[in-house]
Parts: C-alpha cells; sequence; structure tokens
C-alpha cells in the first residue's frame, strides 16, 4: 500500500488538484491481498496526505488461465472448502489437465482515481 500511495502522489503533484474523492484499485485473486488489510494500511498511510479523505475502492480480479496444450482460455477451477474462509486456485488447465499460463489474476494497479480540481 505504501508503494501506491507513494505513487498516487507523485502522479497527483503533477496536476492542480485540490482532493481525492475515491481511488479505485484493482486487486488480483493471486496476490493474497486481504481487502480489510489494505484499507487499514490506506486508512493509516493516507493521513495527513492529499488522500486523507479519499474513499478506496477495491475490485477483485479473477484468476484466468490460457492452456499450452488444448488453447483453453478461462477462468480457473477453485477449490472451496466450507469448513475454511478461503478458496484455492487450480493453475492447470480445466479441460485438459495441461501447463497453464495465468493472464489475470496477479494485479495489483490503480485503475482510477476521481479527484476536485483546485
Amino acid at each position: 500500500m505504501s508503494d501506491i500511495i507513494k505513487a498516487t502522489l507523485e502522479e497527483l503533484s503533477k496536476h492542480d488538484v485540490a482532493g481525492v474523492e475515491e481511488l479505485v484499485l484493482v486487486i488480483g485473486d493471486l496476490t493474497n491481498l486481504g481487502e480489510d488489510q489494505m484499507t487499514f494500511a490506506f486508512e493509516v498511510m493516507s493521513r495527513d496526505t492529499i488522500l486523507a479523505d479519499a474513499k478506496l475502492i477495491i475490485e477483485s480480479e479473477p484468476i484466468r488461465l490460457k492452456c499450452k496444450v488444448c488453447d483453453f482460455d478461462g477462468p480457473a477451477e477453485i477449490l472451496r472448502n466450507e469448513g475454511y474462509d478461503h478458496t484455492i486456485p487450480v493453475l492447470s488447465c480445466p479441460e485438459c489437465s495441461g501447463p497453464v499460463n495465468v493472464t489475470e489474476g496477479m494485479a495489483c494497479r490503480i485503475r482510477s482515481i476521481k479527484i476536485r480540481e483546485g
């Protein structure tokens, strides 16, 4: 979160910005970055900055795979266990069990910033 805040403040310093209303982040399901932890870190680290009153919106990026064998291109199979709070992605092709490239689900990026102009 510190890198996200730093990069955001650097970009905002190049513009005439009176305030920030919202910051939208895209967080991939494979990053293991928890929404609650990211929100808490944002609240703490953005204090005394132009981001202090901004609403943080976190969007999830599902895992998407591309099979190296059968050209499957789609979502990963997800194992769920009702006794646990987390899920486990299967990083092999759901159609042929072949090896895959992960094409989505690893992001941690800023999608947009809604500002008030100065």
